[in-house]
């Protein structure tokens, strides 16, 4: 989850930074920001854990990760859970007519712009840079979030499912899972995710999730299947029609997802990023943190190795780091521009940055 209400609330200064009306003072935007943004943080993921039997070619894990691999524990997932507050329905409400009036962007709509202001806004998620299906205590975990009313979500590898596994999850009410199928058979999928996943036992095994929620009235919990986009070209385009045809008549959120916010950073000047932040700026330094299998507490879902950690959950409260100068100083580099050499932002991010939109003013 992040914070709906700055989103909504930046609304005005958002405008003037992209549409460059007038010369904006970062002094000024820092202290609009810092008056908007909540004091109490909102966390948008927790990485349960971080081991993966996959090799994507999309992911930087295989290639750049050097964390050892490990589940967190229990006690410190518990401590983290105490500290979190959904959204209310009614602010919810309020963003979503505010999502539909200012983009245009609805509920219904088969997009990653949609899943990520109509879903991904209210949930936790529970997964990072490893396979929930390989967590011992997901079950567990989901539980304890139902328990403290806390909507969770996560996405997975299809090629892993155990279905009474999957089912027992589901039944401790997680509100929505994600399968992504990177093709549609197995030796293509096997050049993309590694040697351990094939696409007829994923699909297969998509198919007995859906066939063990539809014989359990009691199981709520949303399926959801996508694509990731690795190409603009025409070959790719046919195969994410396929794909679509495949869950037209299934119980299932189907979408292509676009390689938006590509941290791996690759450059295939065929992908054209489709996320409503191109045309924006990234704002995870005030809407949200994550928080890694460790506990170490860093800005944004794609810092693979902890290297922007502002604290550690184990030692601090969360609210504590969110406040901090450490923080401070982080945010205060998206506005003025005063980054170290090759730090994550300005090296390993294709997201846009707030004083590059202000650079880009200034030189009108």
């Amino acid at each position: 989850m992040f914070d709906i209400n700055f989103f909504k609330k930046s609304k005005g200064i958002k405008k003037k930074i992209i549409a460059s009306q007038g010369l904006l003072e970062a002094s000024k935007v820092y202290a609009t920001f810092e008056r908007l943004r909540n004091k109490r943080p909102y966390v948008f993921n927790i990485e349960t854990t971080n081991a993966c039997n996959m090799r994507c070619l999309m992911c930087p894990r295989p290639a750049l990760m050097k964390r050892p691999i490990q589940h967190m524990d229990m006690d410190l997932f518990a401590k983290i859970v105490r500290q979190i507050t959904p959204h209310s329905n009614a602010d919810l409400k309020e963003f979503w007519n505010f999502i539909q009036q200012e983009y245009g962007i609805r509920l219904e709509d088969t997009n990653e712009n949609s899943f990520y202001f109509y879903r991904v806004a209210r949930y936790l998620i529970l997964h990072g840079y490893g396979e929930p299906l390989l967590d011992p205590h997901i079950i567990e975990r989901v539980a304890l979030c139902t328990a403290h009313h806390i909507p969770t979500y996560f996405s997975c590898v299809p090629a892993n499912i155990d279905i009474a596994k999957v089912t027992q999850i589901m039944k401790a009410r997680l509100n929505v899972i994600k399968f992504s199928l990177p093709s549609l058979d197995d030796e293509s999928q096997k050049k993309i995710q590694g040697q351990r996943s094939n696409f007829t036992e994923s699909y297969r095994n998509i198919c007995g999730v859906l066939e063990a929620k539809s014989k359990d009235p009691s199981i709520t919990t949303e399926i959801v299947v996508t694509m990731v986009q690795l190409s603009d070209d025409k070959d790719f385009m046919r195969t994410a029609n396929r794909f679509m045809d495949l869950w037209k008549d299934k119980p299932v959120y189907a979408y292509i997802k676009s390689q938006d916010n590509r941290w791996f950073y690759e450059k295939d000047p065929k992908l054209v990023c489709r996320s409503h932040y191109e045309s924006q700026y990234c704002e995870y330094p005030w809407t949200s943190m994550t928080i890694m299998v460790d506990g170490s507490v860093v800005p944004c879902t794609q810092d693979y190795n902890a290297e922007m950690a502002f604290g550690n959950a184990n030692s601090k409260p969360l609210e504590d780091i969110w406040n901090s100068q450490a923080y401070d100083e982080f945010r205060k580099r998206h506005i003025y521009g005063n980054f170290p050499k090759r730090y994550k932002c300005v090296s390993r991010c294709d997201q846009k940055l707030v004083f590059k939109r202000m650079e880009a003013k200034s030189h009108g």
